[in-house]
């Protein structure tokens, strides 16, 4: 590991913010992560939203996926960097290497695209944590009933 990749954010991320900057007032197509505690996807909206700003975000967590910037979108929301997997022009589907201006590699790499773990054994434990959860059942108190 070298020195740029030991640090959060990377490099190769704050140079995607500055060229997200040089595109503020244009549509782009935000393709944002939407996950819970048991699962993760994608929203591929299919329409373009105008880029209005780009803010700081004062609280940035590297374990909670929250980047230390902020859009700004014409839809009236805040969207932080950590919560979107790819932005590009032109087209929200199949975007060009050239029409992405922003890419999550650690989400899309390490989540998205990661090997799938599925066996009976796994439904049963996620179901009964969800379950428990549900309940007001704590983690230690399920696994004690295994």
């Amino acid at each position: 590991m070298n020195d740029d990749e030991a640090l959060w954010p990377s490099t190769a991320y704050h140079q995607q913010v500055e060229q997200l900057r040089g595109l503020i007032g244009q549509p782009l197509y935000v393709v944002e992560i939407h996950s819970t505690e048991i699962n993760a996807g994608v929203h591929f909206p299919g329409k373009p939203l105008v880029l209005l700003a780009i803010v700081d975000f004062p609280r940035p967590d590297p374990y909670r996926q929250l980047c230390p910037h902020l859009l700004i979108l014409d839809d009236g929301r805040g969207v932080n960097l950590g919560r979107v997997a790819r932005i590009s022009r032109g087209s929200a589907y199949a975007p060009t290497a050239d029409d992405i201006v922003f890419s999550n590699q650690e989400f899309v790499e390490n989540v998205l695209f990661a090997p799938r773990k599925f066996s009976r054994a796994l439904v049963a434990a996620t179901s009964r944590l969800a379950l428990g959860e549900m309940l007001g059942k704590t983690e230690e108190r399920l696994i004690e009933h295994s």
